[in-house]
């Protein structure tokens, strides 16, 4: 059987790289390795910390499995796929994720074979294609492949130290924590993302929940979870209590993201379940009509009012996550955006530049959103950063037209100088991180 050396790209545009873990990457890993008969699985990790330090050698294998979620790391995959080729010309190499998802033709011409949408069968049918000599250039799912249908990601492919840390409840102990998934895609569509694919909720059954949190808690000593789900708290009752109490069964604190849309009776069961905090993906607060335009599904900023209530009520710490430089904005942005957290006093908030990202919606039709230019630099597009210090320069990597359907564009250095005004604000306060 051939080795296979799944490939962890840098993710040089976070502050500290290994605060989060590569869940995806493990997870495949893990599918291969249970699938395969006989296959051998590695895990090459090319983050360094924030500490500094030299990225990973790769050794030889006969294929490499990219999972490429962002479009902002392609250009560093296909660096790396052309370095190996040269070192390595017989190894394959195999490419998946988000951004091959919505830009297939492109990553095609750097991967031998390119997977497009959840992968689990195409990579076991590539991998016998590979034993009798038909492997394909391009493998499209033809159906479904539920999330709940294959077991967790085992994280040994990692050392302990890049599996759990306690940044991920910084504010509350630093509590022994780490990233999960139970869930995945998203059934909104939301004109800014391209993590909605597949695009409905598929979630994992309740027994594979408390299952997943044993395993961390016996294996790593993990305390809390930090849900790296779209929505973590699903709308329908039906399939969020079960849920949440899957969770609760776990006995571990939890954080995430969620929409402003759920019940009461399902922020209480999130509470209950021992969640911490919530991040909302507000994007805007500025009007309601920049909601519109960019299709929450929580197009009111009454209804996000109410749900950051709704939370406080039931003792969940809030995290408003806001996107300066959306179609829609005006000038009033800061001051609006300003008045608003000083009426519903959020216990954080995090502020990113707007990045129309490739194979998004509004990558996709930018005029009809009054956008004239977005630029081809693949690195650039990290989505939603520009969080971290004034200095920073990744996000808004495009530019209005002079006249937007909605008004007089807006100039990035005017959307900039929000945002460091914003950043400051938040900072003198103590509610960023």
């Amino acid at each position: 059987m051939p080795s296979v050396c799944v490939v962890v790209p840098s993710w040089a545009y976070w502050k500290d790289p290994l605060k989060l873990q590569p869940l995806w990457e493990m997870y495949y890993a893990t599918f291969l390795q249970d699938r395969v008969p006989g296959l051998a699985v590695d895990l090459v990790d090319l983050r360094v910390g924030a500490e500094g330090g030299e990225a990973a050698e790769i050794p030889e294998y006969d294929v490499y499995l990219y999972w490429v979620m962002k479009s902002a790391d392609a250009l560093e995959v296909y660096d790396v796929v052309r370095g190996l080729r040269e070192k390595y010309p017989k190894s394959l190499h195999f490419g998946g994720g988000n951004h091959v998802d919505r830009c297939t033709d492109e990553a095609s011409k750097a991967f031998d074979v390119s997977f497009v949408g959840t992968a689990e069968e195409l990579l076991a049918r590539a991998f016998d294609d590979l034993g009798t000599g038909r492997l394909q250039s391009v493998y499209r799912s033809a159906e479904r492949f539920h999330f709940s249908n294959y077991g967790f990601a085992r994280r040994e492919f990692l050392p302990a130290a890049r599996i759990v840390n306690d940044q991920h409840f910084s504010q509350y102990g630093g509590l022994t924590g780490t990233g999960v998934y139970f869930s995945r895609g998203c059934s909104f569509g939301c004109a800014f993302c391209v993590y909605n694919n597949p695009s409905k909720f598929e979630y994992r059954r309740p027994e594979q929940i408390t299952a997943e949190i044993e395993y961390l808690k016996k294996t790593y000593g993990v305390e809390g979870v930090n849900l790296r789900d779209e929505v973590c708290v699903p709308v329908s009752p039906k399939t969020g209590l079960p849920y949440l109490e899957a969770i609760g069964n776990g006995g571990v604190s939890w954080r995430g993201q969620t929409v402003t849309i759920a019940s009461e009776e399902l922020v209480k069961a999130a509470a209950d379940s021992g969640c911490r905090e919530l991040a909302l993906g507000l994007e805007n607060v500025e009007s309601d009509d920049v909601l519109r335009i960019i299709n929450k599904p929580s197009k009111s900023v009454a209804t996000n009012r109410k749900f950051i209530e709704l939370l406080k009520k039931h003792g969940i710490r809030v995290k408003v996550c806001l996107i300066f430089g959306l179609p829609g904005e005006t000038g009033a942005v800061v001051d609006r955006t300003i008045k608003f957290l000083e009426e519903v006093e959020p216990d954080y908030v995090a502020v990113s530049g707007f990045d129309p990202v490739p194979g998004s919606p509004i990558y996709e039709n930018a005029a009809a959103y009054g956008i004239q230019w977005i630029d081809d630099d693949l690195s650039k597009h990290a989505h939603l950063v520009y969080r971290f210090g004034d200095e920073e320069d990744v996000g808004l990597p495009f530019a209005y037209a002079e006249k937007t359907p909605w008004g007089r564009g807006r100039r990035r250095h005017e959307i900039v100088a929000d945002i460091r005004t914003i950043q400051g604000y938040l900072r003198t306060r103590g509610m960023s991180y």
